[in-house]
Order: C-alpha cells, then structure tokens, then sequence
C-alpha cells in the first residue's frame, strides 16, 4: 500500500510538472519572433508581416494552443520536440551535446563536497561544544550566505584576471595545437577547475551542517557513551559508531542535493560561460526558445525526480527500521 501511494505521487507530481513546463515559457513576455526582431515592432531588425508569418508557420507557432499542446504531449513520449528555434537542429542533439560538460562538473563538485563536507561536519561534532566547532560552524554558516555568483566572480577575477592559473571562460581552448591526447585532457580539466571549485564551495556549507547537527545527536546515544566507556579509541569512535550510523539519514538528502547541484549550474555556466546544460538553458529562456525549453525542462525534472526516487528506494535498505515498517504497512 504504501509503495502504490509512493508511486502515485511520483506520477501526480510528474504530470503537474510536465503541465507546467508547457505554460511557464509562454508566460514569459514577448516570443521568438520578438527576440529576432530585437525586442518588438521597434527592434533592430526589421520583419515584414510576411516574414512573420512564415517564421511562425515554419515552426508552427502559428498553430493554435490545443495543437501545440498535443505535440507537446507527443514530444514527451517520443523524446522529439522538434527543431530549436535559435540553433536550427533537433533539441535532443543540442542537449546531447551540452549534457556531458555539465555532468563533468557536476560531478566534480558533488565529489568533493560530499567528501570534505561530512569529514568537516563529523569533526566539527566531534569537537563540539569547544572554540574549534564554533570557528567552523560560524565560517560555514558564512559561507551559506555567499550566493554562488558572487563566489565564481572573486575566484575569475582573482585566478583567472589577476594571478592567470585558469581560462577566463569556455570548455576548452579553440584549435588547440598538440595532437597528444593528455595535453587536451589537461585543457579541459583546467577550463572545469573555477565552475566545479564554484559549485563545491556553494553546497559545501549544506553539506557540513547536516552532517554535524546529526553527528552530534548520535554522539549523545547511549551506545556511543558506552563504547566510549569500554576503552575504544577516539577513531573507533567516530568512524564506526559516530560516522556509519549518523551517515543513514543523509543518505537521501545527499542524493536529492545532487538535483539542487544540477539547478545551481545554471549561474555558474554563466559566469564562466561554460557551454553545459545550465547555459544552455539561460540562452534558451533569453531567447524564448520554446521547443529547446521543452526537452530542457524534461530533462531537468526527469532527473530530479529519478534522484528522489532512487533516494526513496535506498533508504529502506539502509535502515532496518524503515524496512520492517514498509512490511508492516505491506502486509496490513
């Protein structure tokens, strides 16, 4: 009973999502035609009303809202929804085609910040109440405050302006010269170093705090006195009794920040102009491209959703309790 609830959520929320996602693009004022144009009647590029016409024909803007709806229903069965307005090719090329730059550090970022994180948050518990976790907990609780723009500005400005160890912006150097294929290795993960440091610095803080509030609770169980009572040492302790069962229940919320990684990408694409999914996006919305913002927005709540399902899925594998209570509300 309890999985056939879990699912119909699921299905309840993607399809208020999916509905969504048809609306909020033509929400936005203005169109693509508009966006040609330069901003309206008065832009700097001058459309006859033919040339309108036959713009909004070939991309079959012109049809009405119930048709356009009904292949945007088709689109999401068959992963096609059509050519991009701005880039003249199918959307599922062009997200093909930025999808792993953005997962490259993505990845990176989640890494690192899950890493250093948890080893920050699992310290900090361990040193609570002294003068040490409160010096980590309130720069955290600072860095928390820093919005991940401003965090990729002083580090383009500072390495990349100032001292020249990065790229100022791209993926990868145009026409590099060297047919070694480690020297175009080494071109890419420089180009990825400033937006995956970005991200790591921007979740970092989520990450330690939730880790030491629950590192602190599980501290304070009986079984962590008592181990400590029978003579383990300081590491037995935090790593196998503090450690592995304070780590459970950050379990999904780690998996879920992933998605929220995957959101914040979207600003540090653009500072950088790093040529992922994010920025792909805000060129999309600034140019009111309507099938590009479709397959995006899919794409994005597919993997939001898949993340949270696979967390859902997890947790009751890793933890006892919640498992016999799903056999429980099985069984009755």
């Amino acid at each position: 009973m309890l999985k056939n609830n879990k699912y119909s959520s699921y299905l309840l929320v993607l399809v208020f999502v999916l509905l969504l996602n048809f609306w909020l693009p033509r929400l936005l004022p203005g169109g693509p035609v508009e966006y040609i144009m330069g901003g309206g009647e008065d832009g700097v590029v001058f459309l006859t009303e033919a040339q309108k016409a036959a713009m909004l024909e070939y991309y079959h803007l012109d049809d009405s809202v119930g048709t356009q709806f009904m292949k945007y229903l088709k689109g999401i069965f068959t992963f096609d929804f059509g050519l991009s307005i701005n880039y003249k090719a199918p959307v599922y090329a062009i997200i093909i085609e930025r999808l792993p730059w953005t997962l490259c550090i993505v990845g990176i970022a989640s890494v690192f910040s899950i890493i250093i994180g948890l080893l920050a948050g699992l310290y900090s518990a361990w040193r609570y109440p002294g003068k040490m976790d409160r010096s980590l907990f309130l720069s955290m609780l600072s860095l928390s405050t820093i919005p991940e723009f401003l965090i990729g500005m002083v580090l383009l400005i500072s390495m990349s302006v100032k001292l020249k160890w990065f790229p100022l912006s791209g993926a990868q150097t145009a026409f590099l010269r060297s047919d070694l294929w480690i020297d175009h290795v080494t071109d890419i993960v420089r180009h990825a170093v400033l937006p995956a440091l970005t991200l790591t610095i921007g979740s970092l803080a989520g990450m330690y705090l939730l880790m030491r509030n629950e590192a602190i609770r599980v501290r304070n169980e009986p079984y962590t006195e008592f181990a400590s009572a029978k003579g383990i040492g300081w590491q037995g302790i935090m790593f196998k009794h503090i450690a592995r069962n304070a780590a459970l229940p950050l379990v999904t919320m780690i998996i879920i920040r992933m998605g929220a990684l995957m959101a914040g990408s979207i600003i540090v694409e653009t500072v950088f102009a790093y040529p992922g999914v994010g920025k792909l996006l805000q060129e999309a919305i600034l140019g009111r491209d309507y099938p590009l913002l479709h397959g995006l927005f899919l794409m994005m709540t597919l993997f939001v959703l898949l993340l949270n399902f696979i967390a859902d899925m997890m947790y009751p594998y890793l933890d006892p309790r919640i498992r016999t209570a799903v056999k429980r509300g099985a069984r009755g």
